[in-house]
């Protein structure tokens, strides 16, 4: 596996590492996380920091963008029936 290869697997693997942390805030004012999540988030900020030094395969990384994929599609679906803060009915 060529450099190149190896920074495109790393960037992708930050991009998912990083969306997820984007939704932090998000899910705080949603109260979707609990004790459980709490320490998953600080897993995968010092995961975040280590991306540099992972051995990282294809399969790999397609799995974790797949489980990306999927965490934010059940995400959306259990905030569709959830009311929208902040929001004026008129």
């Amino acid at each position: 596996m060529t450099t190149l290869q190896k920074d495109i697997l790393r960037i992708r693997l930050r991009n998912c590492i990083q969306t997820i942390l984007e939704l932090e805030p998000e899910l705080n004012v949603l109260q979707l996380r609990g004790k459980y999540f709490n320490s998953e988030i600080s897993m995968l900020k010092n995961c975040l920091h280590q991306v540099d030094k992972m051995i990282l395969a294809e399969d790999d990384v397609q799995r974790l963008e797949t489980a990306t994929a999927n965490f934010l599609a059940e995400l959306k679906l259990s905030t569709q029936d959830k009311p929208q803060q902040n929001r004026l009915l008129q």
